[in-house]
């Protein structure tokens, strides 16, 4: 039962707070009350703070943590080639309810391994600024999911903006439109002059948190996508297939998960190539 409820004026108060109580952030509260009120005795509100910032119009974008997801999903800046992956990632948590509490820096904190907007943050390279009580810093999405800094802050999220060699694709299976997904897949890839670089795949479902597979990112790199296609996306899938540990609960079987990652994988590359991408 929540016993405290504290609205800091700054981040950096909020961070001491968090310290301080042991009290988790608050913004939607979405992931707070799936299971019913909170049984933490404080919570830390980010209400106060100026945090629901979204530009789009630069070489990178800035999103700010309380952005809700509802709003990511209609923000037209982002409607290019690259970053429309994250409109559509956004739209495919819940439903309409739910994107209207969630926000993204609460949807990235979470760090669920079937995260819908985790896998093309990754693929994009971006980058989480943060407060800690030992200051400001600012490290890539994958570090941050790989190993959050206890009690930092999100305040902000930033996705350098795409030239146009880049080829970026999202798949997701779920077992219904507002459920979690049972695993989902990200692949950005340049292709330039009928050759790919600089590939990335993360895939969400297959381990406790969302993974990079390079194993499978070195089959593209340097492949021609004119030379035998149906080949490289066998080889691909081959990859996928044999680095990853899926583990069962109630959504599927190790099983099931290790079969869609492969068949999910497969498929945003088939997007990439035949510039079916976002």
């Amino acid at each position: 039962m929540v016993q405290h409820f504290l609205r800091p004026a700054s981040p950096a108060e909020a961070v001491a707070l968090r310290k301080d109580t042991g009290g988790p952030y608050l913004a939607g509260g979405t992931d707070l009350n799936w299971m019913g009120p909170p049984s933490a005795a404080t919570l830390v509100s980010l209400a106060a703070l100026p945090l629901a910032f979204l530009r789009s119009d630069g070489p990178v974008a800035e999103i700010g943590p309380t952005v809700t997801l509802q709003e990511l999903a209609d923000h037209e800046g982002l409607s290019t080639v690259g970053l429309e992956v994250l409109r559509l990632a956004a739209r495919q948590v819940g439903n309409r309810s739910i994107r209207n509490l969630a926000t993204v820096g609460g949807s990235v904190a979470a760090n669920k391994p079937t995260s819908d907007l985790i896998p093309p943050l990754i693929v994009l390279d971006g980058t989480v600024r943060l407060v800690t009580d030992g200051g400001e810093q600012e490290m890539t999405v994958e570090q941050y999911v790989a190993a959050p800094p206890a009690e930092a802050l999100i305040v902000e999220l930033r996705v350098p903006r795409p030239d146009s060699a880049l080829r970026v694709a999202l798949q997701r299976f779920a077992r219904s439109a507002n459920d979690l997904a049972v695993v989902n897949a990200a692949l950005a890839v340049r292709l330039v002059a009928g050759q790919l670089a600089e590939p990335r795949l993360a895939l969400g479902g297959v381990a406790p948190k969302v993974v990079r597979v390079p194993e499978a990112e070195a089959v593209l790199a340097g492949a021609e996508v004119g030379k035998d296609l149906a080949g490289l996306l066998d080889r691909f899938a081959e990859a996928v297939a044999a680095n990853i540990a899926p583990v069962a609960d109630q959504r599927g079987s190790a099983s099931f998960r290790a079969d869609l990652a492969v068949q999910l994988a497969r498929r945003t590359l088939a997007a990439c190539v035949t510039d079916k991408g976002g």
